[in-house]
């Protein structure tokens, strides 16, 4: 046999290894759209939903542009009513609407996010003894619990909106292109600075974020050995070194918190500037066009209309930026977790282990825990059936890791552990 070949349901080994990927907001939302059940389905409801939205809100303008235009100057006092009306009407269909798609839409999310933490935790318990020896229990149930519930929170913020309202820009934009190119072209030049600072601040924040995360799973491996230690520390008179220890990481996580919310603070308030940027150029070039004859003042009001349903994507995301960009964060933790591989796993031809009826034999087992240190040298090792055998020794002479070995949490370096002579 091959070193470090054990045979029956242990045979063979496969080590399998995969560079975590780099989490993206794309790829996030296709992992949890995936996990969704029926998701066409439930997909086409949600399209169908947005161009209602969309439709409903480009209605409220044309009625009100309508009203300056027509109504008042024609003191056509009966179309008051029906306008009003039809503002009503638009009004609580989009209220209605809303409610519908974020109720749908976070239900069937949280159920994605249940699924996602479902398959986590199973995956995570199919994984080798060096998986764990690597990585602290801490910062696992951080990314089990926090970098989950993240996720969770990512969908019941507005991101939907966001979603919805992009849908609305590109019908906004096309429409004010045909009945005013010259003012939406002044308009829509703020939007490209707007994009790249939220393209810049959003590589940021997730880095920020990601800091964060990580130093709030020091916080928690700190607390778990603490407390899981308590009774030694306290018998040993050590708290206030253990206490130094969380203080210091807990100094960590804070000085994270704040480079986080310095960048969030500062992009706010940049996305704002934008934003009133575009409206002066509305009103300032709109009312050149109306005293130069060009446009009307119904128009003008349509347009600051329209121009917040064209800059409502950019400061909804601007509120939700911090979310989706700490859910990337989480996202890309999650999935290092999830494109981990057991670097031991049985072959597809092994085969249950029959009643062992002979014996169980160790022939020359090299075995080490970190390369260059070794624990087992050389080992030969045979225990019959039925026979009672002590394994006696100092501590670290490697009785534990025989056991280990044998139940195969670990594999030998070189040698071979047989059964009955397999």
């Amino acid at each position: 046999m091959s070193g470090g070949h054990i045979p029956f349901s242990h045979k063979g080994r496969s080590t399998l290894t995969a560079a975590p990927s780099k989490g993206s907001i794309r790829s996030m939302l296709k992992q949890i759209f995936n996990r969704i059940p029926s998701r066409w389905k439930f997909s086409s409801m949600i399209i169908c939903i947005m161009i209602f939205i969309s439709m409903l809100e480009f209605s409220i303008p044309q009625l009100t542009q309508y009203t300056i235009d027509d109504v008042i100057p024609g003191k056509e006092y009966d179309s008051l009513i029906w306008v009003g009306i039809g503002i009503l009407f638009a009004a609580i269909l989009l209220a209605l609407l809303n409610y519908v798609n974020g109720y749908i839409v976070s239900k069937v999310g949280q159920k994605a996010i249940m699924n996602l933490r479902n398959e986590m935790y199973d995956h995570i318990q199919k994984l080798d003894m060096k998986f764990f020896d690597k990585n602290r229990t801490g910062d696992l149930m951080s990314r089990l619990t926090n970098d989950v519930n993240l996720l969770q929170q990512l969908i019941s913020s507005s991101m939907l909106q966001v979603i919805t309202d992009t849908v609305t820009f590109f019908a906004i934009a096309i429409y004010m292109l045909f009945i005013n190119w010259k003012l939406t072209v002044v308009l829509l030049i703020t939007f490209p600075f707007m994009f790249y600072l939220t393209r810049v601040f959003g590589k940021r924040i997730r880095l920020s974020f990601r800091s964060v995360q990580s130093s709030a799973g020091d916080v928690s491996n700190q607390l778990q050995d603490s407390l899981s230690g308590i009774r030694l520390i306290q018998s040993f008179t050590n708290e206030e070194f253990e206490s130094r220890r969380f203080a210091d990481r807990n100094h960590e996580n804070t000085v994270a918190n704040i480079k986080s919310v310095r960048l969030r603070s500062m992009f706010g308030p940049l996305i704002d500037l934008m934003n009133n940027l575009g409206l002066i150029a509305v009103i300032v070039f709109g009312a050149w066009q109306v005293m130069q004859g060009e446009f009307t003042i119904g128009l003008i009001v349509a347009f600051l209309a329209y121009l917040r349903l064209l800059q409502s994507p950019i400061r909804n995301f601007s509120r939700v930026i911090s979310i989706v960009q700490q859910s990337a964060a989480a996202f890309e933790r999650i999935t290092e977790i999830m494109e981990t591989q057991p670097g031991i796993q049985d072959k597809k031809t092994a085969i249950n282990v029959p009643k062992i009826t002979k014996q169980i034999e160790f022939q020359g087992i090299d075995f080490a825990y970190v390369e260059g240190v070794p624990v087992l040298r050389n080992l030969n090792l045979m225990i019959k059936a039925g026979q009672v055998t002590a394994l006696v020794g100092s501590s670290g002479a490697g009785k534990s890791t025989i056991t280990s070995l044998l139940i195969r949490f670990y594999d030998p370096q070189q040698g071979t552990i047989k059964m009955d002579g397999h």
